[in-house]
């Protein structure tokens, strides 16, 4: 395989895609967060439910700062495999450019697991729910 400007290239939109997604996650759970903390000092019943997921959501904040700040990295070793391909230095490129897809398949990952603990506080609101009716943990 040829690595040419265009191959890093064809990833660069991606990335940045991605981190506008990321970005979107991280802002929505900073939204739950704020309401959470509401709840938290209206009401006191649901206390139980609310510590579980205040954990859950502080967990969910450190993997999306770890997959925002891989995904940027991988874009860095994206971009500066185009310009070792511009300073001829393919072989060097090739290392870059490999480090890159390699970080994004870390930052995926973490995404992938951050939605699985994300549908896990989802069950957490849903297991006090029965029809119509919610009852309170206590």
């Amino acid at each position: 395989m040829q690595l040419t400007l265009t191959t890093p290239a064809l990833i660069f939109s991606t990335i940045s895609l991605l981190l506008l997604a990321y970005t979107s996650r991280f802002l929505a759970l900073a939204t739950l967060i704020r309401s959470l903390h509401n709840q938290a000092s209206q009401e006191i019943n649901r206390i139980n439910i609310l510590m579980l997921q205040i954990d859950n959501l502080r967990l969910r904040v450190k993997i999306i700062k770890n997959m925002q700040l891989i995904g940027i990295i991988s874009l860095f070793f994206c971009v500066f495999s185009m310009f070792l391909i511009f300073l001829q230095q393919i072989i060097l490129a090739e290392f870059a450019f490999a480090g890159s897809l390699i970080l994004l398949m870390i930052s995926l990952s973490l995404s992938a697991i951050e939605i699985h603990i994300s549908v896990k506080a989802l069950n957490i609101e849903l297991s006090q729910c029965v029809g119509n009716q919610c009852k309170l943990v206590k």
